[in-house]
This record gives C-alpha cells, sequence and structure tokens, in this order.
C-alpha cells in the first residue's frame, strides 16, 4: 500500500493527459496490485456481476474477493450507483480508482466503506494514490455469490454438503439456490475463490472497455 494517505485533490498534478483513460488507469491498477499476489492468486478483468448485468472492471482473488471499479477522466459516474449495489453483494472489499476530478463526485456515491485510489501524474507517468482504505462488507448475498459458480461446482459442493440428492439433473439455477440456503456467505465466498482460482485458461479472452460506455463483452463467472 502507498505510504501517505491524501485527501485534497488539489495536491495532485493538473497534467492528467497521461493517466486520463480506462486502459491507463487499468495498467497502473495492475502494478498497484503486483505486489500483493501471491502465487495462486488471480487477476480477472470485466468479472461479471449481478447475473451479468453490471461487469467490475478488475477483480482479485486472493484471500478475499475484492472489486475495482475504474473511472477514468472521460467516463461519467451515472452508472456508479447500480455497479456500488451489485459490487456489495459479492465483494469483500470495494474500491473506486479514478482521477482527482472525479473524487468529490465519487464520494458522493459510493459508502464509506469503499476504498479510493486516486491516480497522481509522476515522471514516470503515474501511480495510485490511496485516498481511503476499504472497509470489509460484511453485507453479501449468498444468492449473488453462488452465481459466481459453474454447475458442476455447485453440484460438487452440494454433494459435499450430502445436499445432492435428486439434484444431478436439475437446472442450475435450483443448484445455486440450493447452495445459497446451506451456506453462510463467508463459507461460500470461501469456496468459490477456491473454485476460481482454479479454472485453467479462464477469462483470457476478457478484452477490457476502452471508455465509459463502449462495447464490452458479458463476463459470466
Amino acid at each position: 500500500m502507498p505510504r501517505v494517505l491524501l485527501r485534497d485533490p488539489r495536491i495532485f498534478s493538473t497534467d492528467m493527459s497521461a493517466i486520463d483513460h480506462d486502459h491507463q488507469l487499468r495498467a497502473l491498477l495492475k502494478v498497484h496490485l503486483n505486489a500483493r499476489l501471491g502465487a495462486a492468486d488471480r487477476v480477472v478483468d470485466e468479472f461479471g456481476l449481478a447475473y451479468g448485468a453490471v461487469r467490475a472492471d478488475v477483480a482479485l482473488v486472493n484471500g478475499h474477493l475484492e472489486g475495482f471499479e475504474i473511472k477514468a477522466e472521460r467516463d461519467t459516474l451515472k452508472r456508479l450507483p447500480a455497479q456500488v449495489e451489485a459490487y456489495n453483494q459479492v465483494f469483500e472489499f470495494s474500491w473506486v480508482v479514478t482521477t482527482p476530478g472525479h473524487l468529490s463526485g465519487v464520494r458522493e456515491v459510493v459508502p464509506k466503506g469503499w476504498g479510493l485510489l486516486v491516480a497522481k501524474a509522476n515522471e514516470q507517468g503515474g501511480e495510485l494514490v490511496q485516498v481511503r482504505r476499504a472497509q470489509r462488507n460484511s453485507r453479501r448475498s449468498t444468492e449473488h455469490l453462488a452465481r459466481l459458480l459453474w454447475r458442476e461446482d455447485a453440484l460438487a459442493q452440494l454433494e459435499a454438503l450430502g445436499l445432492s440428492k435428486g439434484m444431478k439433473f436439475k437446472p442450475k439455477i435450483v443448484l445455486f439456490a440450493a447452495l445459497a440456503e446451506a451456506m453462510t456467505a463467508d463459507a461460500l465466498s470461501t469456496y468459490v475463490r477456491t473454485c476460481l482460482k482454479s479454472r485453467a485458461n479462464w477469462r483470457l479472452d476478457a478484452a477490457p472497455r476502452v471508455c465509459d460506455g463502449s462495447s464490452r463483452p458479458v463476463a459470466s463467472a
């Protein structure tokens, strides 16, 4: 994590051209996250939420599920309220990665428990500065967490719980509902993380968006 916590957007450089776009902030975020990655951890672009209706720009799958929403200078904040709702159903920690120009508006929308990372221009191009640390979200939805699984993952866990009788040929939505009923959010999140980390070549086809409102592939998890 950065060594200092900065709140006032006036301290950032006004020359933001090097870190003005989504792909630039995304690259900075990947560098920022690399310092935290273990051998089994995963960083996933365009992570599907809310049954595919919302995509998290970047998800970190490590000892927790963490979501990162990127709001570059050319983005708008009009979709942020819906994104906040979707993130809160699944992620244990949520962050917005943004620029000084959006910082005030982002603060008005996201809960106080969300972390804030703001792009700062420097001689190397840019870096992310932590303005606010994310706090743990204890109000996740088991229904939404279960839908991050593949059908075979859900069936395997039902078998482990002794709840698979009569389930083998049921639609996956029935399996998800059964898991959501049987498991706590913490236990289900742990299982989801295990499954996500084990997926070989998963999400390699995800293409990051260029700017807000552009075409983005559905990233169903």
